[in-house]
C-alpha cells in the first residue's frame, strides 16, 4: 500500500513584491502547455522515476508513510480548455501499524518543468474503516486555479500558491534556501531547496527538496517526517 503525507501550509501576510513573484510563478514561468504531464522530470521532484519512499517520524514516533508513485491510476482534468492528465501518488500513512490516512494525490508536469499539484483524494481511517474525506479538493470542482508545486528553475525568495482551494485550504509558499543541508535516515543530502510553506490555518511547514530525490523532510511544529528510503524504478 501507499502513505499518507502529512502535509501542512502556513498562512502570511502579502506585501507588493511578495504578489508579483507569485502571479509570475503561477503563470509556470511559461503559459502551462502540457504535451507529457505525467513525465514529471524536475531536477528536484523526479517522481517519474519514483517507485516508493518510506518517511519516518512526525506527530508521533511510531508515524510512518509509505509513498508510491502509481501511473497505472489515471485521473484527467482540465486545463485551458485542454484534458491534462496527471500522475498519481500514492501516500499511505500509519501510526503504531494502523492506517489513519490514504491520500491520491494528482501532480502534472508542463513543457517548462513546472510542476503543478491538481488535487488530493483523501480517505480517513479509523479501526480499518473509512471515516471521512477531510482535505480532500480537486481541479476544476473546488478550484478553477492549478496549484503550482515548484518551479522549473527555483529562484530565491519566489513566492507562489501550490494549494489555491479557499473553501478547504489555501497556502502560500516561498523559497527561503537553494542551498539547505537535510540529515534523515537515508543519508545526508545538500543543495537542497527549502520552501517555507504557510497554511490558511495559521500553521507553519518546511519542505527540503533533494536534487535528484525529491522530498527529504517536512519540518512541522509539532515534529519532522524524515526520508528513510527511496526506491526508484531505473
Amino acid at each position: 500500500m501507499i502513505t499518507a503525507d502529512g502535509k501542512l501550509i502556513q498562512t502570511k501576510h502579502d506585501d507588493a513584491e511578495d504578489k508579483a513573484a507569485e502571479v509570475h510563478a503561477a503563470k509556470g514561468q511559461g503559459v502551462m502547455v502540457f504535451s507529457h504531464p505525467r513525465n514529471i522530470t524536475n531536477a528536484y521532484l523526479p517522481l517519474a522515476n519514483l517507485k516508493e519512499d518510506i518517511l519516518v517520524g512526525g506527530k508521533d514516533p511510531s508515524e510512518r508513510v509509505v509513498r508510491t508513485a502509481r501511473p497505472d491510476l489515471r485521473k484527467t482534468f482540465t486545463i485551458n480548455g485542454k484534458k491534462v492528465q496527471a500522475l498519481t501518488v500514492v501516500d499511505q500513512e500509519s501510526i503504531g501499524g494502523k492506517v489513519i490516512e490514504i491520500t491520491r494525490d494528482y501532480f502534472a508536469q508542463d513543457d517548462a518543468g513546472n510542476v503543478y499539484y491538481l488535487g488530493e483524494d483523501v480517505d480517513s481511517y479509523k479501526d480499518g474503516k473509512i471515516i471521512g474525506h477531510d482535505g480532500a479538493w480537486l481541479l476544476g470542482k473546488d478550484t478553477a486555479i492549478p496549484g503550482l508545486l515548484l518551479p522549473a528553475k527555483p529562484t530565491m525568495y519566489s513566492s507562489f500558491s501550490s494549494e489555491n482551494v479557499p473553501k478547504i485550504t489555501t497556502e502560500r509558499d516561498k523559497i527561503v534556501s537553494l542551498a539547505a543541508k537535510a540529515v534523515v535516515p537515508a543519508g545526508t543530502f545538500r543543495n537542497c531547496v527549502k520552501v517555507e510553506e504557510h497554511a490558511s490555518d495559521g500553521s507553519t511547514e518546511f519542505k527540503y527538496f533533494a536534487p535528484g530525490i525529491g522530498c527529504v523532510m517536512e519540518e512541522e511544529s509539532d515534529g519532522s517526517t524524515k526520508l528513510q528510503s527511496h526506491t526508484t524504478l531505473h
